[in-house]
């Protein structure tokens, strides 16, 4: 994981929403493309901070004719991923890792709630995504729950500014598959790990 980290050139902060990145050129951006041989889906990216169950930040990965991830706020930087907007584009296998690893790191782990959808869907998304431009700082859950319940199939979705209580309404969508990451890893369902997160998880969702 170290390794993977380095070679992407990640400077690791704490997971949360922030402002303000860099803008990547057009054939940076184009040069940069990967794609991935899933199925399209959308994956809805949460970090959670372990000791009190806050949600502390959404992200969306969007695998269509790319796979790229909206990170509206984020504070995720590698001098390797591409960023235009809010976009980070070129999401292979180890930047996914890298990204991954920053966001369940340092007191945080992550939630991540993939559902498949049509290619058509997977697009809008991205389309959307790329329209968005930059959030503004804290706003980083309001524009992933604003974009995604544009989408044909997600329109009951309430808009949400608690990243925790969009993970919550996003997790009761018909086939989603559910992942926890602590430090970039899977963690098991039932483990000693997974009953810690699960009983730090007690802030009301009201405050998330």
């Amino acid at each position: 994981m170290r390794r993977i980290l380095l070679s992407l050139g990640v400077v690791v902060a704490l997971a949360g929403c922030g402002s303000g990145r860099a803008v990547s050129s057009d054939p940076v951006v184009a040069k940069a493309r990967y794609v991935s041989p899933e199925p399209p889906s959308l994956t809805l990216i949460t970090s959670i901070r372990n000791d009190t169950g806050n949600g502390a930040h959404s992200a969306l990965l969007i695998n269509a004719s790319q796979r790229v991830i909206f990170d509206p706020a984020g504070n995720y930087f590698s001098a390797q991923v591409p960023q235009k907007g809010d976009v980070l584009y070129g999401v292979s296998p180890p930047v996914l890792q890298s990204y991954l690893n920053f966001q369940s790191s340092k007191g945080f782990h992550v939630v991540a709630e993939r559902v498949q959808v049509s290619p058509e869907v997977a697009e809008l998304a991205l389309q959307k995504s790329v329209a968005n431009g930059a959030a503004a700082s804290g706003l980083c859950s309001d524009n992933v729950s604003s974009i995604v319940r544009k989408l044909p199939g997600f329109t009951l979705l309430p808009v949400s500014f608690f990243p925790r209580a969009f993970m919550r309404d996003f997790g009761k969508l018909p086939g989603v598959v559910v992942v926890t990451y602590l430090n970039g890893a899977v963690v098991p369902n039932g483990s000693p790990t997974a009953t810690a997160i699960a009983n730090g998880a007690r802030a009301p969702l009201a405050d998330q």
